[in-house]
């Protein structure tokens, strides 16, 4: 029997706990063993814990309300599902502030902070790192997020939110829709904010390809911008990849700021798209 099960995933997917559920019910596991929390390395580890019990709570919000838009007139509304990730353990304060540092209402989106026991003291002999995110004894996770009744909901990195034209894009939004298409994975697709020659600020979406045939090269390229542009409304910059070629976090996890960079100091270099 199954008591508890942790899950600190970046970022949780629902769809992907309850495919555990379904896969493991038979085995005697139930939906409240889970545990979804939030961490980070500089608070050695846990912020927040779902309590025992309560499982997985999901809530669904306004895409808009992510990206800090408003609904354009005649758009359908989009949600995305996002996992409560439970309550300040003990020892530990989180609070959401805005881009000033003031501390912002119940659900409202802003940048996640902590402060507690088993924060950091700083970064290794690295003051100017410790600088920028540490302040009176706070860390500015660089997490966005946003509390409701006391626990933490979590939508994205704040580095990461593409700003296109005024309007911002969260990367993993596009990811997962394109993950979607046949044959992709998490952790296949990586999506940043670029600029085309003609100096179009535009989406640039990197993707693991395991075919060599041209024409399905063609066909894969534009199935992706079909679903981008149905996601998002814009064109954008489709790159195919070899396999294993984006990069990871020490703990495994998608860098996007990093894929980013070595794609456009030429580190990363896609397949010819006439190949």
């Amino acid at each position: 029997l199954f008591r508890s099960a942790g899950n600190g995933a970046d970022m949780i997917r629902p769809y992907v706990m309850q495919s555990w559920v379904d896969a493991f019910a038979d085995a005697g596991f139930s939906p409240s063993a889970f545990l979804p929390s939030y961490g980070l390395a500089e608070s050695t580890l846990a912020v927040t814990i779902m309590p025992p019990g309560e499982g997985i709570v999901v809530e669904l919000v306004e895409e808009t309300d992510l990206s800090g838009g408003s609904v354009e007139d005649g758009r359908p509304q989009r949600y995305r599902a996002i996992v409560n990730c439970g309550k300040p353990v003990r020892g530990m304060t989180v609070e959401i502030r805005d881009e000033d540092g003031a501390p912002m209402a119940e659900r409202q989106i802003g940048k996640v902070w902590t402060t507690g026991l088993s924060l950091m003291a700083g970064y290794f002999r690295d003051e100017e790192a410790t600088a920028e995110c540490m302040k009176d004894g706070w860390l500015d996770t660089g997490d966005m997020g946003y509390l409701s009744n006391g626990y933490l909901y979590i939508v994205g990195r704040a580095k990461d939110m593409i700003i296109i034209n005024g309007k911002n894009h969260w990367p993993q939004d596009i990811e997962w829709a394109v993950e979607q298409l046949p044959g992709f994975k998490q952790g296949d697709i990586a999506v940043f904010a670029t600029t085309t020659a003609g100096g179009e600020e535009t989406p640039a979406v990197l993707v693991h390809c395991l075919t060599s045939a041209a024409a399905e090269r063609a066909k894969l390229r534009e199935q992706i911008r079909d679903r981008v542009r149905a996601i998002t409304g814009m064109n954008c910059v489709v790159e195919l990849v070899p396999p294993r070629t984006l990069p990871r976090t020490s703990s495994g996890k998608l860098s996007r700021s990093k894929a980013r960079k070595l794609y456009l100091e030429g580190e990363i270099v896609p397949y010819d798209i006439a190949a």
